[in-house]
C-alpha cells in the first residue's frame, strides 16, 4: 500500500484524486451515474480525459438496455461496434432526456404538412372533414404513417422536426385505386431490413405496398447522406379478395400471406401464387355472445394470437386438414368450387381461449413477439433441443371499463425429428399461459352473489340497485384508443369524461406496471387459484388458459394500476375534435394523434423537439 501511494504522489498531477491512476479512475466511473460523469468531465482536463473512455459509455448503454426501450438499429450490444465514442456518449444523454421527460406535459404539438408546404398547410388542416382516418403508426421512431379511409396513404419523416419543427415533410404518398373507400388495412415491417409493408382493401379488391425505410437519425447523426427521394411507395401485388365483409388483419411478407378474418374462420391469402385456404375455427364451445375479431398477430408461422370482443384465443394452425376431427360443419369439395375463383384449399385451427363475457375489447395493440430457445443444462445427457417459449403482450381497452396490460407466453415442444412423416405426425399441444399485468379500471361489474333461497341479489345492496348495464358508474369516461410500444415497455391511451370537453393523452411506462402482476379475477370473474392448462392439466402457479373456464363476473382485480400520467389534454365542444387515433415513437416519445375530422397532431416538447 506504501508503495502504491508514493506512486500517486509521484504522479505528476500531484496527490489526491488528480493522482490515482486512470485504471483506478476508471473503475471508480463504472460505479457513478450519467451526471455525476458529466459533472466529474467538466472540473479539469485531468478528469475530463478518462471520462471519454469508451467502456464508460458501454456500460452506461448496458445499464440504460436494462430498463429503457430502444430503437431498432442499436438494440444489440453487436450493433455498437460501429459507435465512436461520441455516438455513444449521445446515444446515453438522449435516452436520458427521453427518459427524464417521457411523462412530463406536453407544451406544444405541431400539424405535419405537405412537401411543397413552407408552412403549416392549410389543406391539411381539413376544415372540410375531406379525409377520414383509418389508422395512424409511427415505425423505427422516425415515420410516421397515415391510411385513409379516402383511398390514400401517406408517410412523413417526422425527423426533419430535428432542425425545423414547423415543417415534417410527406416524404411519400399513394393514391390507391379502386371502388369505394378503404374498409380495412395492415402493416408489418421488417425491422432487420426496414422495410415496410401495408396492406389495404376496398370492396373486392386488396392492394399490397412496400417502402424502404431509414433509421432515426435522433439519437446520432448518421454517415451515410439521405437522399429522401428514394423512399417511396412501390405497389408489389394487387389480387381480388373473396368477399368485401373479410377484414384484413395480419400480413407476412416472408410467406406473401394476408391473413383475412370473419367471426368464426379466417382466409389465409397468398398474393404470389392466389391461393386461398380457409381456417376453421374448431373451438370447444359454442359462443353465446357476438365475438367479432378486434385484432391479430403471428405469434409464430404456426400460431395466431387473436383477440376478439370477448375473449382471448391462440390458434394454432395444423397443415393436413385431413386430420382434423370430425366436426358436422361440411366445406366445399374441389369439384363444386366456383371456376372462376382462384384455388383454394382448407385447413383447421386448433383454438385456446379464455373467455371474458363482461368485457368488450374495442381496440388492441400488440408488442412484437420475442423468441426464447431453451437449450439443455450443460450437465444434461440429452443433446435434443428444448422447448421455445414465444412471449409478447397487448394493450386492450373496453370503451366503458378501461384498459388492460396482458402478457401471453406460449411454450412449443422440441420439433419433430427431421425422419417423422408429417401427414403422420398429430398436432402437438401446447402450452399457453396468459396474464393480466395491470389495468386502468373505469366501470366495474357487478357481482351477483347467489343466497340459499336461490335469488340474486347485488352484492352490495338491494335488487333494486342493480343498474341496468351491471356496471358500476366507474369514473365516468370512457378510453378512445391506446397504443403499446412495439417492446411493450411504454403506452399511451387516450380518455374522455362523459358530459364534459375535455379529452386527455395519457402515458405510462409498463414495465413498472408489469413488476407486480395481478391476476385474471377482474376480467373472468373466476378465482384462479386452480387453473387448466392445454392438456387439461391443473397448475396453481400461474393463470393457464383454458376453453372450458368458467366465466362469471367476480370481485374487482386485486393487483397494480396502470400509473398513467397527463401529458396532453384537448377542450372542444366540437366532438370532431374528437382524438380518434394515436400512436407513439417508443424510444423517442414522439406522440401523433389522429382526430375524427381528419387532422393529424405530433406532441413535441422544449428542449426534445
Amino acid at each position: 500500500m506504501d508503495t502504491e501511494i508514493h506512486h500517486a504522489g509521484s504522479h505528476p498531477y500531484g496527490g489526491g484524486i488528480l493522482g490515482v491512476p486512470d485504471e483506478i479512475l476508471l473503475q471508480i466511473m463504472h460505479c457513478l451515474e450519467f451526471q455525476d460523469i458529466i459533472t466529474l468531465g467538466k472540473t479539469c482536463k485531468r478528469l475530463h480525459d478518462p471520462t471519454q473512455d469508451r467502456s464508460i459509455w458501454l456500460h452506461l448503454l448496458r445499464q440504460q438496455q436494462k430498463r429503457l426501450p430502444f430503437p431498432h438499429h442499436i438494440s444489440e450490444p453487436s450493433k455498437w461496434a460501429h459507435l465512436s465514442t461520441s455516438s455513444l456518449t449521445s446515444v446515453v444523454r438522449r435516452l436520458r432526456v427521453v427518459e427524464h421527460t417521457w411523462l412530463s406535459e406536453r407544451t406544444h404539438y405541431f400539424v405535419p404538412g405537405h412537401r411543397m408546404s413552407c408552412s403549416l398547410d392549410p389543406i391539411f388542416d381539413n376544415d372540410d372533414g375531406a379525409r377520414s382516418i383509418y389508422t395512424v403508426e409511427i415505425y423505427l421512431d422516425r415515420w410516421l404513417l397515415c391510411v385513409y379511409h379516402e383511398k390514400i396513404v401517406e408517410l412523413w419523416d417526422l425527423d426533419s422536426v430535428l432542425h425545423d419543427p414547423h415543417k415534417p415533410i410527406v416524404c411519400t404518398s399513394q393514391n390507391v385505386r379502386g371502388t369505394g373507400s378503404f374498409s380495412s388495412a395492415s402493416t408489418h415491417l421488417d425491422e432487420e431490413n426496414s422495410i415496410l409493408t401495408i396492406a389495404v382493401s376496398c370492396h373486392e379488391l386488396c392492394q399490397v405496398l412496400q417502402v424502404q425505410l431509414r433509421p432515426s437519425s435522433a439519437f446520432y447523426a448518421l454517415e451515410e447522406d439521405e437522399d429522401l427521394n428514394d423512399v417511396c411507395f412501390r405497389t408489389i401485388a394487387v389480387i381480388p379478395i373473396p368477399s368485401p365483409v373479410l377484414c384484413l388483419r395480419a400480413v407476412v411478407p416472408a410467406r406473401s400471406l394476408l391473413l383475412l378474418s370473419l367471426p368464426s374462420s379466417f382466409h389465409l391469402l397468398n398474393w404470389e401464387t392466389g391461393q386461398r385456404t380457409i381456417v376453421h375455427m374448431m373451438s370447444e364451445e359454442e359462443e353465446e355472445l357476438w365475438n367479432g375479431v378486434v385484432g391479430a398477430t403471428f405469434l409464430t408461422s404456426q400460431h395466431v394470437l387473436v383477440i376478439k370482443s370477448h375473449s382471448i384465443e391462440i390458434c394454432t394452425l395444423v397443415d393436413n386438414y385431413h386430420d382434423a376431427p370430425q366436426h358436422p360443419q361440411s366445406y366445399p369439395s374441389e369439384s363444386t368450387r366456383h371456376p372462376n375463383r382462384p384455388p383454394e384449399s382448407h385447413m383447421y385451427a386448433m383454438v385456446h381461449s379464455h373467455y371474458l363475457h363482461s368485457t368488450t375489447f374495442r381496440g388492441v395493440s400488440f408488442a412484437h413477439p420475442v423468441v426464447h430457445r431453451l437449450t439443455p443444462h450443460a450437465g444434461s445427457a440429452s443433446l435434443e433441443p428444448g422447448p421455445t417459449k414465444v412471449s409478447t403482450s397487448f394493450l386492450a381497452f373496453d370503451v366503458l371499463r378501461g384498459l388492460f396490460h396482458f402478457s401471453v407466453t406460449i411454450t412449443l415442444p422440441p420439433a419433430a425429428p427431421s425422419g417423422a412423416n408429417p401427414e403422420h405426425t398429430a398436432p402437438t399441444p401446447i402450452d399457453v399461459h396468459v396474464q393480466l399485468l395491470s389495468s386502468h379500471n373505469m366501470a366495474m361489474p357487478i357481482a351477483l352473489a347467489i343466497p340459499d333461497d336461490g335469488t340474486s341479489t347485488p352484492t352490495g345492496g338491494s335488487a333494486g340497485a342493480l343498474p341496468r348495464s351491471g356496471f358500476s358508474h366507474g369514473t365516468r369516461g370512457f378510453v378512445s384508443s391506446c397504443a403499446l410500444g412495439p417492446t411493450g415497455r411504454r403506452g399511451v391511451w387516450v380518455e374522455r369524461r362523459r358530459g364534459a370537453v375535455r379529452r386527455v393523452v395519457y402515458a405510462f411506462d409498463a414495465a413498472s406496471s408489469s413488476a407486480a402482476a395481478g391476476t385474471m379475477e377482474e376480467l373472468t370473474g373466476e378465482p384462479m387459484d386452480t387453473a387448466e392448462d392445454v392438456d387439461g392439466h391443473s397448475d396453481r402457479e400461474g393463470s393457464h388458459t383454458s376453453s372450458s373456464a368458467p366465466t362469471v363476473d367476480g370481485p374487482p382485480w386485486r393487483g397494480e394500476a396502470i400509473n398513467g400520467r397527463e401529458v396532453y389534454e384537448v377542450n372542444s365542444y366540437d366532438l370532431r375534435d374528437d382524438i380518434t387515433h394515436i400512436a407513439f415513437a417508443e424510444a423517442t416519445g414522439l406522440i401523433a394523434l389522429g382526430t375524427r375530422k381528419g387532422d393529424i397532431r405530433v406532441l413535441g416538447r422544449a428542449g426534445v423537439y
